[in-house]
């Protein structure tokens, strides 16, 4: 393709890396910076998840926000918990005030007519 003269170069995106840049705008757009750091990989529709999040909270929330996309078939989710004392206890109590104001907004329908009939999710604790 040219552009101004210029030989532009077409990247030939998988779907694979396409899901992942999904995965990471719902992430990001769920407004907490631990699901903003976490390691995402994808291969073959399965998901795996990576990093350190500050509550179980966390962890959940970015599983539960994964499954929203209907091209996800499978997740591994391995993230890590890490809670350091006092100040993860209030972490937590804001992450949860949060949540509680996350759940009052109405769910958008999403669409699972494509959707496997059945999601496997993987959980290890490390």
């Amino acid at each position: 393709m040219k552009l101004q003269n210029k030989t532009r170069i077409q990247f030939n995106s998988s779907p694979d890396r396409q899901l992942k840049l999904r995965i990471r705008r719902i992430l990001h757009s769920a407004g907490y910076a631990a699901l903003n750091a976490i390691r995402i990989e994808v291969h073959h529709g399965e998901v795996y998840l990576e990093g350190i999040v500050t509550s179980y909270f966390m962890k959940q929330m970015a599983q539960v926000r994964i499954l929203s996309l209907n091209e996800v078939r499978k997740i591994h989710n391995f993230l890590i918990v890490e809670t350091a004392g006092p100040q993860s206890e209030i972490k937590l109590i804001t992450d949860q005030a949060k949540a509680i104001q996350h759940h009052s907004q109405p769910v958008p329908r999403i669409d699972r007519s494509n959707r496997p009939e059945s999601v496997d999710v993987c959980s290890e604790n490390i």
